[in-house]
Formats: structure tokens, C-alpha cells, sequence
């Protein structure tokens, strides 16, 4: 015990005049990925576009992809067997709302997955794609429940059997995501789903899941389906223009997940540093004065 003490205070001196301004931060990460089963490298598995871990602020984390468009799926070498999208995108929203979005409101952040101007290639197919907030500390018992908006933003006028499938998912896998084609479909994680096809629609629903363990991960999943063109027209137009959204939150008392350092010792130091910090501001501000 004393060492431990003696090595705490070596901390203490050797830490007593860094530069000001420095601060202790937790954070959440969000990462993007999507899986097309018909695509040349399937075998390869769910790809990961993007992934960010920052503090839950009004500008983090947050994962905006846009491009003239973004193709997915398919056959690279061949646009026409793609998927495109003109933005995909997830954030966590604090409870009072961030630079894009208010959220649900209620005492916990909210987590979103979008995609604007999808569409299906001309021979049809489906494409799976995946956003994962990792960082949600629950409550010690299951189940949670999780307050739920989803829903089409976007819709071709006609019908042309275009169907967006949503869900909700909770895990505790080592990559990742949960869902279909990843194995992270845990005994009681699967919070619920819901379809929607050629129509403009949002649903309110509040959701439930069993926690697989602390801490966990929530997935959001969306099921992009196109029928092929008209009488299997493979010189068509990609049909589309569809646009959907995920909104979930915690009826349970988020804690960012911690960048660094785990367990009660670490708990500890985290303590004493978070001393050290104010004392530091504190001197910062007399200096500044």
C-alpha cells in the first residue's frame, strides 16, 4: 500500500505544472459498415465504411459519408450492379440535441442512423447496412427498454417494390456490429424490427432487449430491398430515391465508456486526476487574471 501511495504521488509531482487547458475525457464510439450477399467479395464479410470515438457533445461523435454517389455492393467494376446512396450517416445526439438534430429529448442521448437518395440496381437485390453505438452502460438487471422512432423520409412516387426493413439490435460481440451475417444475434438482444415499402411512413415504438453483459453495444440495421426493373431490364435506369432514419435511446442511465483504463484502481487515479485538473484550471485562471 505504500508504494502504491508513494507511486501516486510521484504521479502528483511529476504531473503539478503541465500546460493549461488540458481535460480528462470519456467517449463513445460509432462505427458504419454495410454487407451486400450478392456482392463478388461477399466472402469477405461486413465492410466497415467509417468509425469515429469521440465525447457525446453537439458536434460528437458524429459519421457524415456523402459523395456523387456512394456505391456499395455489387461488382466494383461494374457501377450498374451497385447500390448507391448519396449519404449515409450515425451520430450519438446529447439529450438536448446536437448541430443536425434534436434527438427524442429525455435524459439520455439518442442514437441515429440515416441514408439519403438510396437506390437498387436495375437486376434488384438487397444490401445490409449496419451502425453501432459502443460506449451504453445499462442498468445492473434486464431488461432495458428503449424508446423507439423509424421510418421512410423518402420515397419513389411509384411503386416499385422497394422495401426498407429496420431493426434494432443489443451485443456484446467482439467486432462490431450485431445482426444478420455477423453472428451478434445474442439470446434476448434482438430489441425488434418493422418494414416499410413504397410508402412514407414513421413509427413510434418503445422497444426491449436482455443485456448480454456490460458494457454492450446497440446496432441499428436497415434491409434495403429492390425488386428488379421491368421484365428483368438489365439496360435500366437504378430505381430508388429512398431515404430512411433510426432514432433510439435508453430508458437506462448512460456512461460514456472510458478511453483508458478499467477496473477500481483505475477508477481511483481517475479520481485523483480529475482533482488535479480543477486544481490546475484553478491556476490557469489566477494566471489569467
Amino acid at each position: 500500500m505504500r508504494k502504491y501511495w508513494r507511486w501516486i504521488a510521484t504521479i502528483a509531482i511529476a504531473s503539478s505544472e503541465p500546460a493549461c487547458g488540458v481535460d480528462f475525457a470519456a467517449a463513445d464510439t460509432v462505427t458504419i459498415g454495410y454487407f451486400d450477399p450478392a456482392a463478388v467479395d461477399a466472402n469477405l464479410g461486413i465492410k466497415v465504411l467509417a468509425t469515429t470515438t469521440a465525447p457525446v457533445t453537439t458536434m460528437s461523435p458524429i459519421i457524415l459519408n456523402t459523395g456523387l454517389p456512394i456505391f456499395l455492393g455489387g461488382n466494383p467494376a461494374n457501377p450498374s450492379t451497385q447500390f448507391g446512396f448519396d449519404s449515409i450517416g450515425a451520430m450519438v445526439i446529447p439529450n438536448t440535441g446536437n448541430i443536425y438534430s434534436g434527438g427524442l429529448g429525455g435524459p439520455n442521448p439518442t442514437f441515429q442512423f440515416f441514408f439519403n437518395d438510396g437506390f437498387v440496381p436495375p437486376a434488384g437485390g438487397s444490401i445490409y447496412l449496419y451502425a453501432t453505438w459502443q460506449g451504453s452502460i445499462g442498468p445492473g438487471d434486464p431488461p432495458i427498454t428503449m424508446p423507439t422512432q423509424w421510418g421512410t423520409s423518402e420515397m419513389a412516387a411509384n411503386a416499385h417494390g422497394l422495401t426498407v426493413t429496420t431493426q434494432v439490435l443489443v451485443c456484446q460481440t467482439a467486432n462490431p456490429f450485431c445482426g444478420p451475417f455477423v453472428g451478434g444475434i445474442a439470446p434476448g438482444g434482438f430489441a425488434g424490427q418493422d418494414q416499410f415499402t413504397d410508402q412514407l411512413r414513421v413509427d413510434n415504438i418503445t422497444l426491449s432487449a436482455i443485456l448480454p453483459g456490460q458494457p454492450f453495444k446497440i446496432t441499428e440495421v436497415f434491409a434495403f430491398t429492390g425488386t428488379p426493373g421491368p421484365f428483368g431490364c438489365m439496360g435500366c435506369a437504378p430505381q430508388g430515391d429512398v431515404g430512411a432514419y433510426i432514432e433510439t435511446t435508453l430508458q437506462s442511465v448512460h456512461v460514456p465508456g472510458p478511453i483508458v483504463g478499467t477496473g477500481p484502481a483505475a477508477g481511483l487515479v481517475g479520481a485523483f486526476m480529475l482533482w488535479l485538473a480543477r486544481r490546475r484550471r484553478k491556476g490557469c485562471e489566477k494566471r489569467a487574471t
